[in-house]
């Protein structure tokens, strides 16, 4: 709007001038009507009728960029607020998909007593390609210790701690190569779970080390067994997507697709067996 008016200033003077001109011609002819004043009134009245409507179209140009102005002041004022509430929408969905697996969660203990949990957030995820870990933000002050089980608050196995520091863990998922526990397929056949370099990066792992005579079945789903260690027995891995004969033919092995959405963690779940006594 100030443009408007700085580049429009030399046009309003010229018409400024044009007005006080009449005026003065007005002043001098005053009380003398003759050939020559007849003769200025002939020119002057289409000049000042001409004026007149420029006058009028720069008030309405001014009436309308004031308008705009305030116009776009209230558009921006608008968006401002609608912002806000978006805002307060992703926060109120955050608190509400958090009640969410929470509420599932005290299902989950109700089930799995006598069990000792510990709720945590994941804070970042190691970068590199021969790993799959994360960070968390609970550690030795909550009694967590390595080899404990990580889960999600639907039972499904995410991974075992790995390291402690006093406010922090590191969680090597069931992905990553180093990791192994015991598993059962659906007819109770005991078998190994490990995470495999290769299957890593499509997100699968590996079920060995299957009894000779035994034969996975395509969609069976794996659970933990249990056995000699700190995880508890039935926890969800994932499910058989492809099975295969060793090299040595004497055995199947087995491609399993995990049931935990790794890619999706915010919050998991430390679960640990309690002693006798505790």
């Amino acid at each position: 709007m100030k443009q408007f008016l700085k580049t429009r200033g030399v046009v309003i003077g010229v018409i400024t001038a044009a007005i006080v001109l009449i005026s003065l011609l007005s002043l001098l002819t005053a009380g003398r009507v003759g050939f020559l004043q007849n003769g200025i009134q002939a020119v002057m009245r289409p000049v000042e009728t001409g004026i007149r409507g420029i006058v009028r179209t720069l008030e309405r140009t001014y009436d309308y960029m004031h308008n705009f102005d305030l116009l776009e002041e209230r558009y921006y004022a608008l968006r401002n607020q609608v912002a806000d509430y978006q805002r307060q929408a992703r926060e109120a969905e955050d608190i509400r998909e958090e009640n969410v697996r929470l509420r599932e969660f005290i299902g989950l203990i109700d089930r799995m007593q006598p069990l000792r949990y510990v709720d945590a957030y994941v804070l970042s995820w190691d970068p590199s390609n021969w790993t799959s870990a994360f960070t968390i933000d609970r550690g030795a002050d909550f009694h967590i210790a390595v080899g404990d089980a990580v889960i999600t608050e639907r039972q499904e196995l995410v991974g075992l701690v790995s390291e402690v520091g006093d406010s922090w863990a590191t969680v090597q998922t069931i992905l990553d190569p180093a990791v192994q526990l015991g598993g059962l397929m659906g007819t109770g056949v005991s078998a190994v779970v490990e995470g495999h370099f290769a299957l890593m990066q499509s997100n699968q792992l590996r079920l060995s080390l299957i009894p000779g005579g035994e034969t996975p079945l395509l969609n069976d789903t794996i659970i933990t067994s249990g056995y000699g260690g700190r995880i508890p027995q039935g926890l969800t891995i994932g499910q058989i997507t492809e099975v295969y004969l060793e090299d040595h033919g004497a055995s199947y092995f087995a491609v399993i697709d995990p049931t935990a959405n790794l890619d999706r963690l915010i919050q998991i779940f430390i679960v640990q067996i309690m002693d006798n006594g505790e």
